[in-house]
């Protein structure tokens, strides 16, 4: 079904709120014709009456699980990532208010009197936090099917490897006893493959919008990325996202030096999920520019099982080694690849300042946050943390502190150039 962009009375403040998300991002970029399908993609996901219909067969709570083994095993993986302040409202009754607005909103999405994903499903709950924890005994309570991933949180303890592939194991075994059947080393490669080529596009479409910076939004960008979770149809998502990369090629459009003289920032922290793009589309309204982002959810793509040592010969311990060593979820006590990839940002240049996005509740990146702020001190780049939840009526006082941060960064990147002269 195709998205009508045209004002309507919404059905209710959930369907309100990822309309409104959008439509904004249409109208922001109307005249790029393949970007439609993405956005298709987003709205057919959220839509109340196809969530109705739908029956997972495989759930996952967030994005911290190989998604290989649940493709090698015959079924799609039907991601849940949180991001809706009208799931979060649903889940009011189940758990403090206090408990991050990602959980909250996970659990919304599972436990509502207007759908019932989960009826059929295996629900995967990789343990990343406390909440996560919760999410799964609340889950378990309700009669649902549920399988928990606990993730070694310390990378160089020497049994930390052995200790995840125990739990990838019983996993796989769990995936095939519900789908009927074996992750074989064929299945395997065949689920490897169209991953790795999802992979590699999305890193193409990143590099392709540095070279036209300009020509669609950051906050665009992050959508179209974003929209990798909410296929249906993995392989024709592909295809689109190739058409979308040469579209983007040929685009001959000049872009005012305005627009690509706007500071960029690198938004990182805790992910920003759809619908909710308050965060991305506030940085935009300011006249700052989202230059890159670093969260869990983009990190991943990075990450290649082909190029593992094991690949051909074993497949699962390539896609299992891969995914850990890759992974920069808040399930770390020290998140070493979540630091060495902001400082291969830092070293790339091109970024004026850093938004730590941090959803309050969250405070595994706070942990993190001084790491970061000393990293990109030594370039003298500010770091701004943004704490925050889903709701909107904090958006004006965060515009401005926004606002000032915006000047601080106008006024460095002059002095910087007057210095240069």
């Amino acid at each position: 079904m195709t998205v009508n962009y045209e004002k309507k009375q919404p059905f209710s403040s959930y369907e309100s709120e990822y309309m409104d998300t959008l439509r904004t991002l249409f109208n922001e970029n109307s005249q790029i014709e393949e970007l439609r399908y993405f956005l298709n993609t987003i709205y057919r996901y959220f839509k109340p009456d196809n969530i109705k219909k739908r029956q997972p067969q495989v759930i996952v709570l967030g994005s911290s699980i190989p998604e290989e083994l649940i493709y090698a095993a015959g079924a799609k993986p039907f991601w849940i990532l949180g991001g809706s302040l009208g799931t979060v409202a649903w889940s009011d009754d189940l758990v403090p208010r206090d408990t991050d607005p990602v959980s909250r909103s996970m659990l919304g999405f599972l436990q509502n009197d207007h759908f019932d994903l989960g009826a059929a499903a295996l629900i995967i709950v990789p343990i990343t936090c406390d909440s996560s924890r919760k999410m799964a005994y609340l889950l378990r309570a309700a009669g649902k099917k549920v399988v928990t991933v606990d993730i070694p949180p310390d990378k160089s303890d020497p049994l930390a490897g052995l200790k995840w592939r125990d739990q990838m194991e019983q996993l796989a075994e769990k995936l095939a006893d519900h789908t009927g059947r074996r992750l074989s080393k064929k299945n395997l490669l065949q689920a490897t493959q169209l991953v790795e080529t999802a992979r590699k596009l999305m890193r193409d479409f990143i590099q392709v919008c540095r070279q036209k910076d300009g020509l669609i939004s950051g906050a665009l960008r992050m959508a179209v990325l974003n929209s990798y979770y909410y296929t249906t149809d993995l392989k024709g998502w592909c295809g689109h996202l190739r058409k979308l990369n040469l579209e983007l090629l040929a685009n001959r459009q000049v872009i005012p030096a305005a627009t690509t003289s706007r500071p960029k920032v690198l938004l990182m922290g805790s992910p920003v999920v759809l619908p909710n793009y308050k965060i991305p589309f506030l940085i935009g309204d300011i006249g700052l520019t989202i230059g890159a982002t670093l969260d869990s959810s983009i990190q991943k793509i990075y990450a290649s099982s082909s190029q593992h040592k094991a690949s051909k010969r074993d497949p699962f311990t390539a896609i299992i080694e891969t995914h850990y060593r890759y992974d920069c979820s808040a399930a770390y006590a020290q998140n070493e690849i979540l630091f060495q990839s902001a400082r291969w940002h830092l070293e790339q240049g091109g970024i004026d300042g850093v938004v730590f996005h941090v959803l309050k509740g969250q405070i595994e990146y706070d942990f993190e946050l001084e790491r970061f702020e000393q990293l990109f001190g030594t370039a003298t780049i500010p770091v701004f943390r943004l704490e925050t939840d889903y709701q909107y009526q904090d958006v004006e006082q965060l515009r401005i502190r926004m606002e000032a941060f915006m000047e601080m960064l106008t006024h460095h990147r002059y002095r910087e150039e007057k210095r240069a002269v």
